[in-house]
């Protein structure tokens, strides 16, 4: 059983070369047509779902730089809060004033002057809505809630005053 392969192939070489049936061209041209096609037609599907894959990708990206923003800067939610919890307080103290005030020139006087701050830090809140970033516009804001701080200082200070002249003089009894 032992064979040298050389032999083997000497023999083959003697005998001649087989010979290809016929029509054996066509039928290769013909698989090969076949696997091409199918091979284009699954290069065809796989760039459509490339293509539909990058457009909804895309599509996602911008809807969801176009959308309503729902999250809030850190420090414009400080902000609101701050503003939200002043301003509460100002119109308590306000309030506490007028009911104790007989002066209505006083009253009138730092009416005017709530009106315009308070105008003006609606604008400047504005301001600040747009460009939450802009330094410039955070000093505005600090700087209206400060003049506020002292408007509210000075009505606290009237009420004492206005307190003290309605209060009975303690040293009679």
């Amino acid at each position: 059983m032992k064979q040298d392969i050389r032999d083997l192939f000497k023999s083959e070489d003697e005998s001649g070369t087989k010979q290809l049936p016929n029509n054996h061209r066509e039928e290769f041209l013909a698989k090969l047509k076949e696997n091409k096609q199918n091979k284009s037609s699954i290069y065809i599907w796989l760039r459509l779902v490339a293509v539909l894959v990058i457009a909804l990708t895309v599509s996602f990206f911008i809807f969801k730089s176009e959308g309503p923003q729902t999250e809030t800067s850190p420090l414009l939610a400080q902000v609101e809060a701050v503003e939200a919890e002043y301003l509460k307080n100002i119109e308590t103290e306000w309030q506490n004033f007028k009911q104790l005030a007989t002066d209505e020139v006083l009253v009138k006087r730092y009416d005017q002057k709530l009106k315009d701050l308070d105008a003006d830090y609606q604008e400047i809140s504005e301001a600040f809505k747009n460009d939450t970033n802009n330094i410039l516009v955070v000093e505005s804001l600090i700087q209206n809630l400060q003049t506020r701080l002292q408007l509210l200082k000075d009505i606290q200070e009237h009420i004492k005053i206005l307190n003290k002249k309605t209060a009975p003089d303690e040293t009679t009894i």
